[in-house]
């Protein structure tokens, strides 16, 4: 007989983060892996994510992931496909899975999440705080609900009994 819990359907998380991209130089953390004209250009990277915008501030994860620009207007547009892992106390290991096409002041989906954040569903709307040389700093604005997976309580079996067809 299997025993389980009844865990919370839904818990709701805002918080808001900074991320910094660097594009050349000291520090980089996306390269360009395939450059195509007009669109199609696409990069990989791995930005710091912080809890504030200035120096001193502490990594809490990182956003990892790749961007593939689809539409050449005056304002690029990119696609994103990313996962921002967490690696600080609270969150140690989730991630949510992120994706979305936006220009750089937008808004992404988030599709799902693991450990803490389990089946996250959500916003994270992104807007540049400053761009300066080769570095951009943008606030994150993260929304979400998930639900808490209690993977400790289940135990047991079903009971189910196999048989050759």
């Amino acid at each position: 007989m299997a025993s389980y819990t009844i865990s919370p359907v839904q818990s709701e998380l805002k918080m808001t983060l900074y991320n910094k991209e660097v594009y050349a130089g000291a520090g980089i953390n996306g390269v360009t892996v395939i450059n195509k004209e007009p669109m199609g250009t696409t990069w990989v990277f791995s930005w710091p994510v912080t809890d504030g915008p200035g120096t001193n501030a502490n990594i809490v994860g990182h956003l990892q992931g790749t961007g593939v620009q689809v539409a050449n207007t005056p304002n690029y547009v990119w696609h994103y496909s990313l996962g921002l892992v967490f690696g600080d106390k609270r969150f140690n290991g989730s991630t949510l899975q992120i994706s979305g096409t936006s220009q750089i002041n937008g808004e992404w989906s988030i599709v799902g999440g693991t450990g803490e954040l389990s089946m996250a569903k959500g916003t994270v709307t992104r807007t540049e705080i400053t761009n300066t040389g080769n570095t951009r700093i943008s606030e994150l604005k993260i929304h979400a609900f998930y639900t808490p997976m209690n993977r400790t309580n289940v135990s047991g079996t079903t009971g189910c009994k196999f048989e050759k067809a």
